[in-house]
């Protein structure tokens, strides 16, 4: 199994004018943040607006992110569906298309009994054979993985590790503490620092498309011992994500890469569309962080 650990960026997904996937913006994204020093990519996640593509879609990206990659960076690949059919169907895609791993929230919206959400995952890791990370996400799944929950999916050998995305770090702690084999991903970005603390073993986070130097920074300097250092990043990544949360994560994130070059369009719909006001608040808040790096 491949060593997973480090920062992770949970990709956007790029519209074209006609809002149909725009491969080669995702393409230079993978490369430029190559370039800055990430670890590994996260594709069609929640960042990645994924209950918002087609199945077909969803595979578009994904072979344009393992396409520019080339192997050079690890990729997991959110297949999460609420039908374990469908999140088949993507997995055994991804695995053809040469994902490293693959990542699924659990089943969602029909208040799946903890039974049928632990089967979920055996039939995805039993079918598919790949390294395969639960993505615990309560607050918008609505069902929160305990340590005695992930015990039982420990049987299985393809259980790789968590994505965490829950402020619970002491639940973290537990099942890390419980099993140190496991790859535990901080969730949250504006808690980087507290997951790597509690136990983490590195970060998956949408802000990373953007912040990728601070977030760097942060991981490089709690592996050092230099939690003053760490700290200031923390800060300095937080102000903007500050901002990012005013005015929406996703959409900012997109402003931002245009300022970078790279046009991402607008979030699908139902989302709204940023205005030039908060365009150019990014702007200001994004130009001061550069300033501080």
């Amino acid at each position: 199994m491949k060593n997973f650990s480090g920062i992770c960026a949970a990709l956007p997904t790029p519209y074209d004018a006609e809002g149909r996937i725009h491969c080669q913006a995702i393409k230079r994204q993978v490369r430029r943040l190559i370039d800055q020093g990430i670890d590994g990519f996260y594709v069609c996640g929640s960042t990645g607006e994924a209950f918002l593509l087609s199945q077909d879609e969803r595979k578009a990206v994904l072979e344009a992110v393992c396409e520019a990659n080339n192997g050079k960076k690890f990729v997991i690949a959110h297949i999460g569906q609420i039908a374990t059919e469908h999140a088949l169907d993507l997995g055994l895609h991804a695995k053809a298309a040469g994902a490293d791993a693959v990542s699924s929230i659990s089943p969602f919206y029909y208040k799946f009994s903890n039974a049928e959400i632990l089967q979920y995952y055996r039939d995805l890791m039993e079918g598919i054979q790949l390294p395969l990370f639960i993505y615990n996400y309560p607050a918008a799944s609505g069902f929160s993985l305990t340590p005695e929950i992930l015990d039982q999916l420990c049987a299985c050998p393809y259980t790789a590790g968590v994505k965490f995305t829950s402020p619970d770090f002491f639940q973290l702690e537990r099942m890390k503490r419980a099993h140190p084999e496991l790859c535990i991903w901080n969730g949250y970005d504006e808690m980087l620092l507290s997951g790597l603390s509690a136990g983490a073993d590195g970060g998956i986070g949408s802000t990373y498309n953007v912040l990728c130097p601070a977030i760097r920074r942060i991981y490089d300097a709690f592996r050092a011992g230099d939690m003053e250092t760490a700290q200031k990043y923390q800060h300095i990544a937080n102000d903007m994500i500050a901002l990012f949360c005013r005015f929406g994560v996703i959409a900012s994130i997109k402003a931002v890469l245009e300022m970078e070059g790279i046009d991402f369009g607008d979030c699908r719909r139902p989302f709204g569309a940023l205005g030039e006001e908060e365009k150019a608040q990014l702007r200001q808040g994004y130009d001061r962080y550069i300033g501080l790096l």
